[in-house]
């Protein structure tokens, strides 16, 4: 039975090399989002700017530049508040994905080093007097640690979408 502790301590390091790459493919989509979005925007903006000098210089008079500006100045505005709006939604939406995934792969993580823990228990060498007491308090505050390491990194995930959300608001409202 004590073969077990190493191929349990092996499938623990392996749950937590998937948690990070399944962390990692999680958060790329949303990064390749915000990467075509500033592609478009850029893209958008050059051809704006284009079309605005054009019209600048064929303005006849100071007034219809003037209008111009104008009109340039609210569309700039419009399009900020959507490019904001945009980046919001994708963050959101990543941000929301990767806390699944972080809750799906820590819960994944503590099972398998509760399992290596309880495992090592059932095994412990010398199992009389003061070494088995202070070996069976060891693994117990093993398992306490591992359940309050999933309790903080839920509740930091959860910090962290809801700092994302508050950030998104006052973008999203100041349209409104």
């Amino acid at each position: 039975m004590i073969a077990q502790v190493p191929e349990q301590f092996i499938a623990a390091q392996k749950a937590g090399m998937d948690a990070l790459f399944g962390f990692l493919n999680t958060a790329y989509p949303g990064f390749e989002k915000l990467v075509d979005l500033n592609i478009q925007a850029a893209r958008a903006s050059l051809f704006e700017n284009q079309a605005v000098l054009s019209g600048a210089v064929s303005a006849k008079d100071s007034q219809s530049l003037l209008e111009l500006q104008t009109r340039q100045n609210e569309a700039t505005t419009e399009k900020a508040q959507a490019y904001w709006r945009h980046v919001n939604e994708i963050v959101t939406e990543t941000s929301s994905q990767l806390l699944a995934q972080s809750q799906k792969q820590v819960s994944e993580y503590v099972r398998e080093s509760q399992a290596l823990a309880d495992n090592l228990g059932k095994n412990a060498p010398l199992q009389s007097g003061t070494f088995a007491a202070f070996w069976s308090k060891g693994l117990e505050a093993m398992r306490d640690a591992g359940t309050a390491f999933q309790q903080q990194a839920m509740g930091t995930a959860k910090e962290a979408v809801e700092v994302v959300d508050i950030a998104g608001k006052p973008v999203v409202t100041a349209k409104a």
